[in-house]
């Protein structure tokens, strides 16, 4: 297994600017995405005040649904000490969702021995498991490849209606059957029976989305003492009683300083990624089982249309007795997680910190600073296959994934081996079958005017039989010339599936039936930089 480290441009301009040092958009951070800030950082956290043996309790609740591992209470007693945190976030999609969620995950482990390393003090890991998002339709599918094309698997989600990932009950039956579906179509290897059965061990373990997804998270960095909790967690909820009467009495201002930030933000150039609203609570409520949205109206909170309606006294009662009942939207969630965690950093994904560059001042309404904001690490995995296949074409990652090098060559190819003549037989049919059928049209439309759209209609019938014996022609080309095609499919899928990175669109699931179930602890025994550059993972 070899490591290089390439730098590939972001998707967004806000990401370009920040990883590159521009000051217009470093300006809306707290601090530069740097290890350098780590140090000012700590000393401020030490004015941090956290209950950190309430914290440390829940989260060894928490974990203790599964198990704790030496490394995990480790980190826990290293947490109650004193210790600051490096925490990510991700929803609880289904078998993990994409590989960007576990490299989330090594993230935050290689940069917290990073900080303790450099700071001489412990510094912790934590995933914070956002279950309680209400949008399964983003985390319940699965990408796969079945006859050379990528093809998504949606898992059904509708009848959990706006249930949240901690609250959905699986209906287990059903996602066995597609899971059983998903298994069928990867290829069998020595690894595929027994991680088969750890993948269904977890589903009959779990109740909800987060129990199926902590369970994955549990198996991966166990090792690494990760700690995870889930921010629907009733316990942790009572804990952030207090902080969410807070959000709730200062809700008008959060909303006008993130509208405004957002402003700024296009003034500079950039896109308003929240496209946030004056009237917006920028919290959910539970009700009857669904979560709601709330909106200020006045001093009264709205959702559904005004279908909910709450005093603000009201709402400060739930927060105060029933705070189980609430939960955070992505303008409030980073300054929740502030609030219950001393955080030397956050590392997030490109979407993510463009909502982060909003919050600011946000966090400055509530006398607290925005943590060091670190990108998380982008990587590739490329197997034996792949990697001769690229040796045979002479191409490298960057002529796929940035120069799309391999639309050219497959237009190359085709061209050289297009039946021209045959071809240009059928299009100068064409041609003249438009010209005949232009007269046809002016003699039959002398007659009647209501024959006009049934010559018409028989022309495009031709037509359409014309096109269809091109596409045969082109289908049959292609076929005896299908080894390079072929091959050019393979890369393609497997680097920059359906024009995205790797790590977008396929779950670990593939990667551990070909390496192994240890795959994660692999990728964690790398020596990484933790800099801007993506990681590329000969295999």
């Amino acid at each position: 297994m070899r490591l290089e480290e390439r730098y590939l441009a972001p998707a967004s301009n806000i990401m370009t600017d920040y990883i590159n040092g521009e000051k217009t958009i470093r300006h809306y951070f707290s601090y530069e995405p740097s290890d350098k800030e780590f140090a000012r950082r700590y000393d401020i956290l030490k004015q941090h005040e956290v209950d950190r043996e309430k914290v440390s309790s829940i989260i060894r609740n928490y974990m203790g649904q599964r198990e704790i591992t030496e490394a995990a209470e480790a980190n826990l007693k290293a947490f109650e000490k004193g210790a600051p945190v490096v925490v990510t976030g991700q929803q609880a999609g289904l078998l993990t969702g994409p590989l960007y969620t576990v490299h989330k995950a090594i993230s935050v482990v290689v940069l917290a021995k990073q900080a303790s390393e450099q700071l001489k003090a412990d510094v912790v890991p934590v995933f914070w498991i956002a279950g309680e998002d209400h949008d399964l339709a983003e985390i319940s599918h699965l990408y796969r490849e079945v006859d050379g094309r990528i093809d998504k698997m949606n898992v059904p989600h509708r009848k959990y209606g706006k249930h949240s990932a901690s609250t959905a009950v699986l209906d287990k039956e059903e996602v066995g059957t597609y899971l059983e579906e998903y298994f069928r179509s990867l290829p069998e290897t020595d690894h595929t029976k027994k991680l088969h059965a750890v993948v269904f061990d977890f589903l009959d373990k779990a109740k909800t989305f987060t129990d199926f997804f902590a369970e994955f998270l549990n198996f991966f960095f166990k090792k690494e003492g990760l700690l995870y909790i889930d921010a629907a967690n009733p316990q942790l909820r009572k804990y952030e009683s207090p902080y969410f009467v807070k959000m709730i009495n200062r809700s008008k201002e959060i909303a006008e300083t993130v509208v405004s930030t957002e402003q700024a933000l296009v003034k500079d150039g950039y896109s308003a990624a929240m496209e946030a609203d004056r009237n917006a609570a920028n919290l959910f409520v539970t009700v009857k089982g669904e979560r709601v949205l709330l909106q200020r109206d006045g001093q009264n909170f709205t959702g559904n249309q005004g279908a909910v309606k709450l005093t603000k006294e009201e709402l400060l009662e739930v927060a105060k007795t029933s705070p189980e009942l609430l939960s955070n939207n992505v303008v409030t969630r980073p300054v929740m997680q502030e609030m219950v965690f001393p955080v030397l950093a956050f590392v997030g994904g490109p979407g993510e910190i463009a909502y982060w560059a909003a919050l600011k001042n946000t966090f400055q309404l509530f006398d607290m600073e925005m943590p060091v904001v670190m990108p998380r690490l982008g990587m590739t995995i490329v197997n034996r296959q792949i990697q001769t296949l690229l040796q045979k074409y002479r191409l490298t990652f960057p002529d796929i994934v940035e120069q799309k090098k391999l639309v050219d060559l497959r237009n190359v190819l085709f061209e050289s081996i297009r039946e021209k003549e045959a071809e240009s037989l059928v299009e100068n049919l064409e041609q003249i079958l438009v010209r005949e059928y232009e007269e046809i049209k002016q003699k039959f439309s002398s007659v009647s005017g209501g024959l006009t759209p049934l010559v018409e209609k028989n022309l495009e019938i031709h037509l359409k039989q014309l096109r269809f014996l091109k596409d045969k022609l082109e289908d049959e080309v292609i076929l005896q010339n299908s080894v390079q095609f072929t091959h050019f499919n393979m890369i393609e899928n497997e680097l920059f599936p359906n024009g995205s990175l790797q790590e977008r669109i396929y779950s670990p699931i593939p990667y551990m039936n070909h390496y192994g179930l240890d795959m994660v602890q692999d990728l964690l025994e790398l020596s990484y930089q933790y800099d801007k550059n993506h990681k590329i993972i000969w295999f």
